[in-house]
């Protein structure tokens, strides 16, 4: 009996050692650790704006109409013609000469736009034909309007065969106009008055040109 125990003990003792070497042999579950994605660097599109860009028209060119006709041009040739002819108003002062297409302002109708563009005023006006009237004696009259400046100015033009008289009420004044042909002079009415006046006070002032 005493002999049995220790082989007993012996027994228990290599199955300890072999069931420990076992566990030891046995491979060991790995924990793997995750590994975050790289990150992406997100880079928004470029977009085009499809919104259309207007460019607007400058004042100046808003002042112009591309269907405005000139009338007239400053003339040194005009000055000549007309200081020659002995015609010309004895009280005329502050004046400017013109070269004027008679035959354009005789052919113009309702509707039609004329540039007025007056000497010493910067800019110019655009007047409209509102009224044409022709007359027995066969002298037509042409009246205008300013669109904008509501009915206190307006341009006037009576053309007979062989002269023009025009009478233009303008934000920069009012204005008489004659012609001879197509020569004419334009001046300030403002000028003319007092030319007028100037000659009743004094008769021996003399102010032919």
């Amino acid at each position: 009996m005493k002999k049995i125990i220790p082989l007993i003990a012996l027994l228990c003792a290599g199955g300890y050692f072999f069931w420990a070497k076992s566990q030891t042999d046995s491979p060991q579950p790995v924990t793997e650790k995750s590994v975050p994605p790289p990150s992406k660097k997100i880079v928004p599109n470029e977009t085009k704006s499809t919104e259309e860009v207007v460019e607007m028209p400058s004042a100046q060119e808003q002042e112009a109409n591309p269907d405005s006709a000139l009338m007239w041009a400053e003339s040194d040739v005009a000055r000549q013609v007309l200081h020659e002819s002995g015609r010309l108003p004895l009280d005329l002062n502050g004046e400017t000469y013109l070269e004027i297409d008679v035959e354009a302002l005789r052919n113009l109708s309702l509707g039609d736009y004329v540039d007025i563009e007056m000497p010493g005023v910067k800019g110019s006006y655009d007047a409209q034909v509102d009224k044409v009237q022709e007359h027995a004696s066969g002298n037509k009259s042409v009246q205008m309007n300013l669109p904008g400046y509501g009915s206190v100015y307006f341009v006037n033009f009576t053309i007979g065969k062989n002269s023009v008289y025009g009478n233009l009420t303008l934000p920069s004044g009012s204005y008489s106009l004659e012609a001879q042909g197509n020569y004419a002079w334009v001046a300030s009415k403002k000028d003319l008055t007092r030319s007028h006046v100037e000659e009743e006070v004094n008769p021996n002032l003399s102010s032919v040109k």
